[in-house]
């Protein structure tokens, strides 16, 4: 009885291991971007399109839907075309370009490429961090170019396009010469446990809840019996101790009987 007890001990714990989000390591693949004109979108479709990925950097991918990777960029979440990218088996050092401006007048970070979006107004010599860049309204007679930037305002992180020709120099961009192993799609979806890369924190502690509990639920009815028939022959062990005892013609009483 102690040997199955163990035995399901054990299949509850490997269970937990492999489910649980603390310890279940997932493996992070990513995509190199090897063409230029390859595009983050907000939603698997290219009308959705926010930004220019840095030509040679890499997106995090997450998981398929339908023709496209959901993916991350430094940060932002995205969809990027599965055929745009090259999967590769490997961890980059610099995976996103390192690059940042800023702007010589007081601007503004606008929520599309267009000076008729929403605003958020920003200081001379404020620090952008640069994601990539898009095409959008033609403000001046030499570009429509617009970068897609990160900027820290009044303590709180915003996103957005600032107009190109408002900005100073723009860092350089050196190209990533790192590569790996190319590998294709079903490789990806070959490892283990990569079923529950999408799945969310909470979905996750609900799955190894509800396979815990039966496991705990075995585990308590193999081990009671046990506990009841120890109980039991201790009860019967003091009964005996305080049976009367007879000696000829009277009685001799344990003394816990008095």
């Amino acid at each position: 009885m102690k040997k199955i007890a163990i035995l399901f001990l054990l299949c509850f714990f490997t269970t937990l291991t492999n489910y649980s989000p603390a310890f279940a390591e997932q493996k992070a693949y990513y995509a190199k971007v090897q063409n230029t004109g390859v595009y983050l979108c907000s939603t698997p479709s290219e009308n959705a399109s926010l930004f220019e990925i840095p030509y040679s950097y890499f997106v995090k991918v997450e998981h398929s839907v339908d023709d496209y990777f959901k993916v991350t960029y430094n940060g932002v979440e995205g969809y990027v075309k599965k055929d745009k990218v090259t999967l590769m088996d490997g961890t980059p050092e610099v995976p996103y370009a390192k690059a940042t401006f800023k702007i010589f007048v007081p601007y503004y970070l606008y929520q599309s490429p267009s000076q008729n979006s929403s605003v958020v107004p920003v200081n001379t010599n404020t620090t952008f961090t640069y994601f990539g860049s898009k095409a959008g309204e033609q403000v001046s007679s030499t570009s429509n170019l617009w970068y897609y930037a990160s900027t820290i305002v009044d303590g709180t992180t915003h996103y957005g396009y600032v107009y190109s020709g408002v900005t100073d120099y723009l860092s350089a961009i050196a190209p990533n010469q790192e590569t790996f192993k190319v590998i294709s799609e079903s490789d990806m979806n070959s490892t283990p446990n990569s079923e529950l890369k999408h799945l969310s924190t909470g979905t996750k502690v609900m799955l190894i809840v509800a396979i815990s509990i039966p496991c705990v639920l075995i585990l308590y009815f193999l081990i009671k019996p046990t506990k009841i028939i120890q109980i039991t022959k201790g009860r019967k062990q003091i009964k005996k101790e305080r049976k009367r005892i007879r000696h000829g013609d009277y009685f001799e009483f344990d003394e816990s009987d008095l």
